[in-house]
């Protein structure tokens, strides 16, 4: 009865590591002023969707106090219309005396991107207009930041960790 036992749940962890190998997911395949097209190594790598890649950037860089914006923000504030993108991120940091600013979007027509970038270089300059007086650490990071584009993509980037956060971007697009 013992042996009977044993075989069971050899038979259960076998199965379970050989389920378990095949359960992990195969990676994904995936101009104006101020504006930087980015060339990808890869070109017939397909995206990772925009919020897989916010997540990997939460995932390995600290942001400072995040808050996503809604389609009605980014309207209002910055005149873009929700409705020609395919999908989006926007995140500002929560915090006042933090410049960090993440946007991703992919735009639905490629036509957009010209406009869309000159929206995300209002961001900069408006940042760098609240921070220049007042935070001089923080007007040098907006100071450091660009909108880049990629086919139907635009992305911006205002943080410490700008550089780590655009190797995630620029490797998942």
């Amino acid at each position: 009865m013992k042996r009977t036992t044993l075989n069971k749940y050899a038979i259960i962890l076998s199965c379970t590591l050989l389920l378990g190998g095949c359960s992990q997911a195969a990676p994904a395949e995936s101009t104006s002023a101020g504006t930087t097209t980015v060339q990808m190594e890869n070109p017939s790598k397909e995206a990772k969707s925009i919020a897989d890649i916010y997540d990997e950037i939460a995932a390995n860089v600290t942001l400072s106090s995040p808050v996503a914006m809604d389609d009605d923000f980014i309207s209002n504030y910055y005149g873009i219309d929700a409705s020609t993108l395919e999908e989006y991120v926007f995140s500002m940091s929560e915090d006042a005396t933090s410049a960090e600013t993440i946007i991703i979007m992919k735009a639905k027509d490629a036509s957009n991107i010209s406009s869309l970038s000159d929206c995300l270089q209002v961001v900069v300059d408006e940042k760098k207009n609240e921070m220049e007086n007042y935070l001089p650490e923080q007007f040098a990071i907006v100071e450091k930041s660009s909108v880049k584009t990629k086919d139907n993509y635009v992305w911006l980037v205002i943080s410490e960790n700008a550089d780590d956060i655009n190797k995630i971007i620029e490797a998942d697009l």
